[in-house]
């Protein structure tokens, strides 16, 4: 049973600019709903070197870069985060590749989450979010750049996978600590050359959707439902892409949070997210996005990726 106590340190990804408002006010609910011990705040800049013109025009200034964007970062983090009780803040700052820091910083310090910006109009950040979902082993939320704050309604998109039922339970955990109405759904599709069949879309739309109704009622009885409460629905994929349905059918719900289980194997040639996920993590949208990811396994991949 994947529950919320999997998750016990958060990385806030930061990068000073009007976005983290925002996304340390998203975390702040994270952090008290998901009751983390520990949430580090990370900024990653280019490089700690002032530029001559700015010595120059403030030779007084004397204070180490690094310095000084620790305070900006606290002063944000005092002014935005509730913090729950017994949970241990940092702050860091680091000059490099901001994804690459992101990457290796969340391994050295353990990361179980990770929370980065989705942006959509502002400027900033240069966080590859697609490589960040491929390859970090830890669980991501994608927070937008107005994200609500607070959980009324969670919809997880499931396949009747084991990926899918490890972010269901979380979803199930979310309840408990929230109160949010659970929300899951399937996306069915009908599949190419139905024609062949001799049926008509229509008509081949309705095997798929009683084909995957015996599927869900084969899911669910593998879990312990009781107590839980849950309302599980159908979409017919009509978009050029299951993840466009999945964003779609969020949107019409007003969901406050889309949840998905990650496919991953722990050899760095074969790890995949899947590429529903890689869509929706690519997507330009208003929701939260959790990427559920088992952890551990995939340290593999990391491991090779950077060598250590």
């Amino acid at each position: 049973m994947h529950d919320l106590s999997k998750f016990k340190r958060m990385m806030v990804c930061l990068d000073l600019t009007e976005m983290d408002e925002g996304l340390i006010k998203y975390a702040s609910l994270i952090a008290n709903t998901f009751e983390l011990n520990a949430v580090y705040f990370y900024h990653v800049t280019t490089s700690f070197e002032l530029p001559e013109d700015i010595q120059e025009k403030y030779p007084d200034l004397i204070a180490p870069v690094d310095e000084m964007l620790e305070k900006e970062v606290e002063f944000s983090v005092k002014k935005y985060f509730k913090s729950p009780e017994g949970c241990d803040i940092k702050i860091h700052v680091e000059a490099g590749g901001i994804t690459d820091e992101i990457l290796k910083e969340s391994k050295v310090k353990v990361i179980d989450l990770l929370l980065v910006g989705r942006k959509e109009k502002l400027t900033g950040s240069g966080l590859n979010s697609r490589k960040v979902a491929k390859a970090t082993p830890a669980s991501v939320i994608f927070v937008p750049e107005n994200p609500p704050l607070e959980l009324n309604q969670v919809l997880v998109s499931i396949d009747y996978s084991d990926h899918s039922r490890m972010a269901f339970e979380i979803g199930i955990d979310i309840q408990k600590k929230s109160g949010a109405k659970l929300l899951s759904n399937n996306v069915y599709r009908v599949p190419v050359g139905y024609h062949k069949s001799g049926k008509s879309y229509d008509e081949f739309a309705e095997i798929m959707l009683e084909n995957t109704k015996r599927d869900c009622d084969r899911f669910f009885r593998k879990m312990d439902l009781n107590g839980v409460d849950y309302d599980h629905t159908y979409a017919l994929d009509d978009d050029p892409h299951p993840a466009d349905k999945i964003y779609k059918t969020g949107r019409e719900m007003g969901v406050d949070m889309i949840i998905l289980g990650s496919k991953g194997r722990t050899s760095a040639a074969a790890f995949l997210i899947g590429s529903v996920a890689e869509k929706l993590v690519m997507e330009d949208n208003d929701i939260p996005l959790l990427l559920v990811k088992k952890g551990k396994e995939n340290l593999g991949f990391l491991d090779a990726l950077f060598k250590l």
